[in-house]
């Protein structure tokens, strides 16, 4: 594990409520299932709070050197495409002393045709 490295998980937010809890219930489930991060939080792009802009200085004040943002978006549309490398890029430009570093978006993933065959199983039993 690298020093002070810390995991801000992007979603889209919503006006739902319950959405938003399920969300942040899910980054807390990562949380505890990661070990590569001394802080992982959950933040959203619009709609919801916090923000980009809150986690990471949430993260910054609790000590992350290095913040890594992992959009949690199925498709490479404008807020993956633009939006949030924009909020990324402000961020760095913010916190000039910190690494703060956009990731691939989940949907981009590999194995996720695995992943959906595996809950699909699950489903069905």
């Amino acid at each position: 594990m690298r020093s002070n490295q810390a995991l801000a998980v992007i979603a889209h937010g919503s006006r739902n409520e319950n959405a938003n809890r399920e969300f942040l219930q899910l980054v807390c489930d990562l949380a505890g299932v990661v070990d590569d991060y001394d802080a992982v939080r959950g933040c959203f792009l619009e709609l919801a709070e916090p923000s980009l802009a809150q986690a990471v200085e949430e993260l910054v004040n609790t000590g992350a050197a290095q913040i890594q943002v992992y959009p949690l978006f199925f498709n490479q549309g404008k807020h993956v495409a633009r939006d949030i490398p924009e909020l990324v890029a402000e961020q760095q430009q913010r916190f000039p002393d910190h690494t703060i570093e956009l990731l691939s978006y989940f949907g981009s993933f590999d194995g996720l045709a695995r992943m959906i065959r595996t809950h699909l199983d699950q489903l069905s039993r």
